[in-house]
């Protein structure tokens, strides 16, 4: 199929590849415009313009997906159909009449479940045991398209945002060659949802990565998971941030009642152990700031900390 495609992070260029590898014809490619980036806040580009300049891809940045120029220029491409991988921008009614066959989008979880910017986040965030990749025609309300294909998978209880999002990835490329297979034979399902079954799940703030210590041990460890890598569960300890980016619950360490967020034990179990609102959670992993990522045990050996500090 001639196929227009939508995408601007990382994650998305293993689909383009794929996508122009499976003998589809790409007639552009439109993503983000550039943007400031690093402590010079030089221009840089997404790693989707880079990814199609490299291949020889016509490439459109709209401004703005809506303007009346950047649709009449999708529209005179002729596309058979138009793919969305983790474009980020609204996209118009207008814009999605213009392929002949579909227009598509790669989302990452069992839709109607967690619609909206951050489903990895939510799925490990609310602690579920599975989630998977929805292949959905595009609908102007958000996540809401008739589901075309959709395939299950199951949460690690060492996942994180990082490692589940590369698993989702690598499942998310073959069921979309699998789904324009079946657009391209005129053969795909179109499954509606039941919206009545939604759920949402918005973009991740940074006070929702705030730790509040006071919460359960299980509650903190699905939220630093959530966080990790990016963008970080935090916490302050003497008024700077401390980002924790691997825990694990401790049993039967806490013998006397005290203040959530207590270090109760300093590098008996290669770590900190910090008391929480139902027990002990032991931090592995830290990110001090200004710093690298690093064990709890190395940062332990430069923060100077003992028994009685609490974090914040």
């Amino acid at each position: 199929m001639r196929i227009v495609f939508f995408g601007t992070p990382s994650i998305a260029v293993g689909y383009l590849e794929a996508i122009q590898a499976a003998g589809h014809e790409i007639a552009a490619v439109v993503t983000q415009p550039d943007r400031p980036a690093g402590r010079g806040r030089k221009l840089k580009a997404s790693a989707v313009k880079e990814a199609a300049l490299a291949r020889g891809l016509q490439v459109l940045e709209p401004g703005s997906a809506a303007s009346a120029d950047f649709i009449r220029a999708v529209a005179e491409l002729e596309p058979e159909a138009c793919v969305v991988v983790a474009y980020g921008q609204i996209l118009t009614g207008a814009l999605l009449a213009i392929p002949s066959v579909a227009f598509v989008n790669v989302h990452y979880s069992l839709l109607p479940l967690l619609r909206g910017a951050a489903p990895v986040y939510g799925a490990l965030r609310e602690g579920h045991a599975e989630t998977g990749v929805t292949i959905q025609h595009v609908a102007e309300e958000l996540d809401a398209g008739d589901i075309i294909l959709q395939r299950a998978l199951d949460i690690r209880g060492d996942d994180n945002r990082g490692t589940l999002t590369e698993r989702l990835t690598e499942l998310g490329i073959d069921l979309l060659l699998e789904a324009l297979a079946l657009l391209t034979q005129r053969e795909a399902p179109r499954t509606p949802q039941d919206d009545s079954q939604a759920t949402y799940v918005g973009r991740v703030r940074a006070d929702d990565c705030r730790i509040r210590w006071s919460d359960a041990t299980q509650e903190i460890n699905n939220q630093v998971r959530a966080c990790t890598p990016w963008p970080g569960a935090w916490c302050l300890l003497d008024d700077k941030r401390l980002k924790v980016l691997a825990v694990s619950a401790v049993q039967n360490t806490l013998r006397e009642e005290g203040v959530c967020g207590e270090v109760v034990e300093v590098g008996t179990h290669a770590g900190l152990v910090v008391r929480t609102g139902s027990g002990g959670l032991l931090l592995e992993r830290v990110q001090p700031a200004g710093k690298r990522p690093m064990s709890a045990a190395e940062f332990l050996r430069g923060a100077r900390l003992r028994a009685g500090d609490c974090l914040r």
